[in-house]
């Protein structure tokens, strides 16, 4: 089944990506991540910390249920608007948010309440929302912030060498776009009618797979999709002599930690520096052509670039 977004002249030119990660898009999606069976590749060393923890996330089943592994979750827990993390994330829930949710499955007894904007039952959810966002999100925001940034740059390269249509056809999952509609997966068939409310581009460092949106076709239309930049295949490559030699080992050794994007605050701390040597060596690197730095609020994300990488790995450049 497909999930098609039609477009016209307006809506095109008013595709945006968003700025920066959307905190409860991704905790909604860590949530999905955390109850699959299988581990993806890029997750195993999150998952590990989850199951090392003191706090299990099955101490929250009110938030298991409403977020399964697949199908539909309702709106009112990501917030269509910006605000805060978790207040704005509780609006009064929808009936059809719930119904299409439980459409395959049997809901539970406190669903009803939960239905009628029952406000024990809403701040239960608001409670939960805080404290998973703790266990799953916060500690890893700012991989979270490296990858979504480095996908950022991706897109906006893109749409600047090859246009709008370009950049939304080489989205991850998407099936197809035809100059006016744009085919993605989706549990149930539907077709939304942007009709001059534009797009807003979400990446999403847990999302995996099929792009998701609203189940309600009126809200402020955003597609979240998978973001761009986790860990290359060479996360676990070992610097050599020569490049020490090169470069210095401490410069060589925060080339190789750039193949996952990081702030200055971060690299500092996988390098064991102060921020002030590893701001100086990240300086030498961009120099070179070696990495890119971008400002996003107040971090600034740096990653490796094509040379750099070339270098590392001793092959040719987009080799």
């Amino acid at each position: 089944m497909t999930s098609q977004l039609v477009f016209d002249r307006e809506d095109l030119q008013r595709v945006r990506l968003a700025e920066r990660p959307d905190p409860v898009w991704e905790l909604i999606l860590a949530l999905r991540r955390a109850q699959a069976r299988a581990v993806l590749a890029p997750f195993r060393g999150w998952r590990r910390s989850l199951d090392s923890g003191t706090q299990r996330l099955d101490e929250y089943p009110l938030l298991q249920c409403l977020v399964a592994v697949q199908g539909e979750f309702p709106d009112f827990l990501p917030p269509p608007d910006k605000g805060s993390v978790c207040e704005a994330a509780v609006r009064t829930p929808a009936t059809i948010d719930l119904a299409a949710v439980f459409a395959h499955r049997t809901p539970p007894q406190w669903m009803r309440s939960l239905a009628t904007s029952d406000r024990k039952q809403l701040g239960d959810v608001l409670s939960a929302i805080r404290d998973t966002y703790q266990l799953l999100v916060a500690p890893h925001w700012t991989e979270v912030l490296g990858v979504v940034t480095s996908d950022r740059l991706v897109r906006a390269r893109s749409l600047a060498a090859h246009g709008v249509g370009t950049m939304l056809s080489q989205l991850p999952g998407v099936l197809g776009w035809d100059g006016t509609t744009l085919s993605t997966r989706h549990p149930e068939s539907r077709t939304v009618h942007l009709a001059g409310r534009g797009l807003t581009l979400v990446p999403s460092y847990f999302c995996r797979g099929n792009p998701i949106t609203w189940i309600d076709p009126q809200l402020r239309p955003v597609l979240v999709y998978q973001a761009h930049g986790h860990k290359t295949p060479h996360a676990n490559l070992m610097i050599t002599q020569s490049l020490i030699s090169l470069l210095g080992r401490t410069r060589a050794e925060c080339l190789r930690m750039l193949l996952t994007p990081r702030t200055t605050s971060d690299l500092a701390q996988q390098l064991g520096t102060s921020i002030g040597t590893a701001s100086k060596q990240t300086t030498v690197l961009r120099d070179a052509g070696l990495i890119t730095s971008n400002r996003n609020g107040p971090a600034v994300i740096h990653t490796i670039t094509s040379l750099g990488l070339a270098l590392l790995t001793g092959t040719t450049p987009n080799q």
